[in-house]
Formats: C-alpha cells, sequence, structure tokens
C-alpha cells in the first residue's frame, strides 16, 4: 500500500510510504545502490537528519539514478550524502544513522534513526517531527508495526512491539539501539580553542 504525501511544496506527490503516529515522520524506500557490507553506524546533526527525509535526497541516497536531477545538482546532493558519511565510493555505508542536536557544550541524541534493513529496505523515523499526528487512528499502522518489528528483531533487541501504540514502541527501541551503539546519552564536547 502506498500512501501520497501531498504536502510537498512544489505540488508534486513523493512516492514514499508515510506513517502518522504520534508527532512523527515515518518513511520506507526500496534500495537500488549497492550497500557496503562494513557498514556503520553514524551520528549526524538534527538538521542533517531532516534534511535526508527530503524527497529529492532520500531518492539520490537509494537510488544510483541521475532520473529526474540534473547532473549538477545531483551531484551536488550526493557529495553532501559522501560528507555526511552516509554514502561512500557511490554505496551506502551506513547501517544506522541517529541524529544528535548541539546544546551547552555537548551533543544530545534526539529520538531518531535511519536504518537500513537485511532485505535493502531504507527505513527514516523521526519522532521529533511535527508533521503527522494522531496514532490511533493511522491507516498504515500494520506497516509501522511490521518494520519495527522488523528492526527489533533484526537489532536482537529484547522489547515488545506495542500494535495500539508503535510511537511508544518506536521510542523504546530507538533508545535500546542508542544504549547499545553509543554508550553515552550526552557526549561532552573539548572548549573550542
Amino acid at each position: 500500500m502506498l500512501i501520497y504525501n501531498k504536502t510537498n511544496i512544489k505540488g508534486f506527490y513523493n512516492n514514499f510510504l508515510i506513517l502518522v503516529i504520534e508527532m512523527c515522520e515515518f518513511k520506507v524506500v526500496t534500495v537500488e545502490r549497492p550497500i557496503r557490507q562494513d557498514s556503520n553506524i553514524v551520528l549526524i546533526d538534527y538538521y542533517d537528519f531532516v534534511k535526508i527525509s527530503d524527497t529529492k535526497i532520500m531518492n539520490v541516497l537509494v537510488k544510483d539514478s541521475r532520473e529526474n536531477y540534473s547532473k549538477s545538482y545531483y551531484y551536488y546532493i550526493r557529495d553532501y550524502l559522501n560528507k555526511l558519511r552516509i554514502l561512500k565510493e557511490n554505496m551506502i555505508n551506513v547501517k544506522l544513522v541517529f541524529p544528535f542536536e548541539k546544546a551547552n557544550g555537548s551533543l544530545n541524541l534526539k529520538k531518531g534513526i535511519i536504518y537500513v534493513t537485511n532485505d535493502k529496505q531504507v527505513v527514516y523515523m523521526n519522532l521529533h517531527s511535527n508533521v503527522y499526528t494522531n496514532c490511533e487512528n493511522c491507516i498504515v499502522k500494520p506497516f509501522c508495526t511490521y518494520y519495527l518489528a522488523k528492526i527489533v528483531g533484526e537489532s536482537r533487541l529484547k522489547i515488545g512491539v506495542n500494535k495500539g501504540n508503535p510511537g511508544e514502541s518506536w521510542d523504546k527501541a530507538i533508545s535500546s539501539l542508542q544504549s547499545k551503539y553509543v554508550k553515552s546519552k550526552v557526549i561532552e564536547l573539548p572548549p573550542s580553542v
């Protein structure tokens, strides 16, 4: 089932599965680009994390095709993803991406994730987004719980999936993954010289 986001600025429809849960944004996109076997876990600034959810950037992330892009714009986006270390040598270089925010000399992890599944799907979840609301009446809740369960299973997390309120389960899953791969929730930065 494909749901089209009709809020695109230029009025075009996005071909992304978009899930509506309480205060979140959810997308699942099939990867057509090669994925590195030695994928990494990457922390990126929250601003960049939100920017990646844009349809044009997400398309370049998952496809090695300049279709519907000028050559310069395609390479501009690809270079941007390379700078973030999400792409490397024209392949997806990550398994997990966590967003962070700089505050008072430290980095605070935000509730969000980009996850590349074993069957080549990119799952984007941002629990801080205020784009969508109302998890209770969401018509695509089965997709949400399916991909949440897939991430929990692939990552071997010991948490349950609440099918009635998947937003709560996403919060627990993201926290568990952050605890598993990032040793501290707040990372102190040295003073600037």
